[in-house]
Formats: structure tokens, sequence, C-alpha cells
């Protein structure tokens, strides 16, 4: 269920000053890094007191210094409709896990502050400094994401989540019924320039190594689509939308990326599709790792939403309970 959450309280964004950007006016400074907004955006909250710099008031030519603070107070705003309920899968003294909805934000970015899964499950666990998610999941992807609630669970996981110690199994709905029963895509990903969000992660040659492992659980000619297991074997930023897209195969009604892995080029007149938009089928189904503090292995498996399931799944389906 979507819920329209009421004006939140608005954010204050801190920059540090870094030696690259010595020499650059504070309307430059913006611009540069953040050209969501317009020119006349961000002279307009320069101007009106918005941004300052060391705690004072500014002006868009003021020249910048390494080591000074900018900081752009936004104004309260009403953030855009997601589903806000969540399941919760599993829970103990060191971590939690929980079936995050597609559509909803893991964390603040963007228009979404409020409507956030860490938001919606520190109203949960409100004690300080609260659980804090160990991974992502882009917008779009359903499934289950892993929070530390101790500082012992936080570190050890982590360390296990950079050196590849956990497994991550998802589903994907992906275009064309023509690939082998096995196949993995080893494309390296990185960035490239990308106008909208000044940059975007894509199939490039002088990307990073990266590995996805597929194999199809369901073919559906009539659609001419096909239901894959995914194996993440590394954790590149959207690599499964990459990877399966990459290899001629991208998820169906996926508005980012093409065949390819490479962004699609909007018709004139239309906005450019964003990382975070939302639209594609896919779900984080399994997390296998070792408990942070007593070494048994865990298993977690999180139900796929009807479009991602086997017709055997289907046929005995349940649905873990929302926490609304």
């Amino acid at each position: 269920m979507c819920e329209n959450t009421p004006t939140n309280q608005g954010w204050t964004y801190r920059n540090r000053i870094q030696q690259d950007a010595a020499g650059e006016t504070v309307l430059q400074f913006y611009l540069r890094r953040y050209p969501h907004s317009s020119r006349e955006a961000w002279r307009n909250r320069i101007v009106s007191g918005d941004v300052r710099l060391d705690d004072r008031p500014t002006t868009p030519e003021t020249r910048l210094l390494a080591g000074q603070r900018l900081t752009y107070r936004r104004r309260p705003w009403r953030e855009p409709d997601t589903p806000r309920s969540y399941a919760l899968l599993y829970e103990d003294e060191h971590i939690i896990a929980v079936a995050k909805p597609a559509g909803l934000p893991v964390l603040p970015g963007g228009q979404h502050l409020r409507n956030t899964l860490l938001a919606r499950v520190r109203e949960r666990y409100p004690e300080t400094p609260g659980p804090a998610p160990l991974h992502r999941l882009g917008r779009g992807t359903s499934g289950v994401v892993l929070f530390a609630c101790t500082e012992l669970a936080r570190r050890v996981l982590s360390e296990d989540f950079r050196n590849r110690r956990v497994r991550k199994i998802y589903r994907a709905l992906v275009a064309g019924a023509d690939m082998p029963d096995r196949f993995a895509v080893d494309v390296p990903i990185g960035r490239i320039p990308y106008a909208p969000t000044r940059y975007l992660y894509a199939a490039t040659s002088d990307g990073k190594p990266a590995r996805t492992e597929c194999r199809v659980l369901n073919r559906i000619p009539d659609g001419n689509r096909s239901l894959i297991r995914v194996n993440l074997v590394t954790g590149r930023a959207h690599q499964i939308r990459i990877h399966l897209a990459a290899a001629g195969h991208p998820l169906i009604d996926d508005p980012l990326y093409r065949a390819g892995g490479r962004p699609a080029v909007p018709t004139a007149g239309d906005r450019a599709p964003l990382p975070g938009d939302v639209g594609y089928h896919l779900h984080a189904h399994e997390l296998h790792f070792t408990h942070p503090a007593t070494g048994r292995k865990i298993h977690l498996t999180c139900p796929p939403p009807p479009i991602l399931r086997t017709p055997a799944e289907e046929a005995g389906s349940s649905t873990p309970r929302a926490i609304p």
C-alpha cells in the first residue's frame, strides 16, 4: 500500500571543501556536483540564505578555500508516495532482516527522506543509534535487507559482504527465452558520463571486474520472457540490471538499461531515465551468511512476488506478514 507522507522537516546537506574545489565560486561548486537543479535555482537558494559558508551567509560569486564548510538547508517538502509496509523475516539481539517492497528506497536520497526503509525500521526499533542496513537494494527491487543492531554485527558482517562471504540469490524477469539453461556474465562495470546525474554505472571496458551467474527457472515463450535465478558473485551498483542487459536480456520494463548494458536514449522531449526509476521485476530472494556472534550458518528466504514465482511456487505460495 502506498501512503502519502506529510511534509517532512527538511534536511541540511554538508560539504567540506577539498583542494580540487578551491577557487570555485559557491555557485560553480553546486552546479558541478548537483546538476539536478538549474543555475537559477541554485542562485536563488544561495541568495535567499539557504546556503551558508562556515555558518555565515554567502554569495554565488564567493570564491572557496580548501577546508571551508558549505551547508545547504533544504526546506521541508512533501515526499513522493511510496509503499511503506514491510515484513519482518528474522530478528535477534544482533541482526534483523526485513522484506523490502519494490518502490521503497532503503536510504534517504533525492526526494525521499522519511519515506525510506531505514526510517520505517527505526520507527519500530527507536533505540540509539538504531539498526543500520548492511547492504542496499535498488528502489525498484524487493526482497531481503539485512540490518545490524550491534557494533559486532556491523563490523563482522560488513567485512563478510566486502569479502564475498555472503551469498546473494535473486529472481529476475527478463526479455527473451533463447538463452542457455545456465550462463554467466563477466562484463566489467564502471562509471560513464550521464548528464542527468553527472555519471552512471554501466557496462564499460575500463570498469571493475564483475560476475553474475544465471539459471533459467521458467521460459514463457508466448511472452518472449524468462524467469531467471541469479547468483550475485560480486556486488557492483545495478549489477544484475546491467549484466542481464549486457547479455541481451534486459529486465522486463526496466526504464534505464537497454541491451548492451548501457542507458536508454530518450526520445526528444522525454525525461531521461534515472537509476531510481522503478518498473522492473527484481527480487532479493535468498541471503546466506554466518551469524556474527554465534557462528551459526543462516539461510534467509523471502517469498517472491507472484510475477517472479515458478508455477510450482505459485500453486503453494505464501507471503510474509506485513508490518504497516
